[in-house]
């Protein structure tokens, strides 16, 4: 049964304009799990703007399907890399207190849009 739907857009210009400003390591860093943070740091860095918006439209649209938004939950305990979603850590705890067993999640780009959907399941 599902028990969360969240859908989230987000413009990568808005993380090319951050990673100019602060840098793509502090950036990554500030909203992933480290070894998320190092998958995206090690790819084309051409892309890292699109691909950090990606992850933050999957986190927005986690947390609309877990019905918190981005409080009470840890951004860097929701992992995403090559298409698998899953959770860490007090995450997961909270996950599993709800009956939430299965995580899934999509990322795609197009132009200056990022789109993410995530489904919460038992």
């Amino acid at each position: 049964m599902i028990r969360g739907l969240g859908t989230d857009l987000c413009p990568p210009s808005r993380w090319r304009h951050l990673v100019e400003r602060f840098g793509a390591e502090k950036c990554a860093g500030r909203i992933l799990h480290p070894e998320e943070a190092d998958y995206l740091l090690h790819g084309n860095r051409q892309r890292l703007p699109e691909r950090l918006a990606g992850r933050w439209a999957l986190r927005e649209a986690f947390g609309k399907a877990l019905g918190t938004g981005l409080d009470g939950w840890s951004w860097k305990e929701l992992r995403y890399v090559n298409g698998r979603l899953w959770a860490v850590g007090a995450l997961a705890e909270l996950l599993a207190a709800r009956g939430v067993q299965k995580l899934h999640g999509s990322l795609t780009h197009d132009g200056d849009l990022a789109l993410a959907v995530v489904i919460l399941e038992d």
